[in-house]
């Protein structure tokens, strides 16, 4: 059996050394890549020579400057669209097809999207139902429509950030957006929005008051009473005066600040009147 595929291999080894063999390989593999440089010179030839022209990089040009070029190149062209792009000068290229520097044949229609002066109109979301400015903003964004301008105004019924008026060149909308107001795409408006309430206040006067009195008063205004400091009069907390407070009244500070009470039981002579019944 090897002796036998020794004879074989023999047999293939001086057949396709031998000169018949290899002459005729030689001629069959120049046919080969003769045949396959010809190919490639046709159709750059046909493609190229006299039919196939190079398009031109139209994009960023105003179309006073494209309409020449493409006539004088030989193509004809067609707006397929045109968008509003803020910003952006009106009738600028900003795609094209075929792309930049590729190779068509003379006559070919280029086609081009370019931008416009202004936006298409756009009818403003009503805020029945997304009356939260962050939704609303998000939604105004995906319109095309931004917020110029945020006013507060304090309304303690409100959540943070609630929608009152829709501001457009000045006029208020709000009770007439479901009528379907429309303003150009790109373009901004003002709202105003609801805060529950500010972060600083003014402590109130509580000197002479009881701490019960004082608990009222500055409760009302976001305030607690903290540390409560009595003298050695003092029987019954609850009925005793305000002798001096800490901070001192019409100081300015964050809402929930604990106030400083010093207390005696009888009230004070050099209190006013207030108003309140004696314990």
């Amino acid at each position: 059996m090897i002796e036998k595929l020794k004879y074989i291999g023999k047999e293939i080894y001086l057949f396709i050394s031998s000169r018949i063999f290899l002459i005729n390989f030689g001629k069959i593999l120049g046919i080969t890549i003769g045949g396959l440089m010809f190919l490639f010179l046709s159709l750059r030839f046909c493609t190229r020579h006299g039919e196939a022209i190079k398009v031109g990089n139209y994009i960023n040009k105003n179309m006073r400057q494209v309409i020449p070029a493409l006539k004088d190149a030989g193509f004809d062209y067609i707006v397929t669209d045109s968008l509003y792009r803020e910003g952006i000068a009106a009738d600028l290229v900003i795609d094209q097809n075929p792309a930049p520097n590729s190779y068509v044949k003379g006559g070919r229609t280029i086609y081009l999207k370019i931008t416009k002066a202004a936006g298409d109109l756009i009818t403003l979301p009503d805020i029945a139902g997304r009356d939260d400015i962050n939704f609303y903003r998000s939604n105004l964004e995906q319109l095309g429509i931004k917020i110029a301008k945020i006013d507060t105004i304090l309304d303690a019924n409100l959540s943070d950030g609630t929608i009152m008026n829709i501001i457009v060149r000045g006029k208020d909308v709000t009770n007439v957006l479901k009528q379907g107001i429309k303003v150009p795409q790109g373009s901004t408006i003002d709202v105003v929005i609801s805060k529950r309430e500010s972060g600083d206040v003014t402590v109130q006067n509580v000197q002479c008051k009881t701490a019960d009195q004082a608990s009222i008063i500055l409760g009302a205004v976001g305030l607690i009473i903290g540390t409560i400091v009595p003298d050695a009069s003092v029987t019954n907390q609850n009925t005793a005066y305000i002798l001096k407070q800490e901070p001192d009244a019409g100081v300015t500070i964050k809402k929930g600040t604990p106030i400083t009470i010093y207390i005696t039981q009888k009230k004070p002579n050099d209190c006013p009147d207030n108003g309140f019944p004696e314990h």
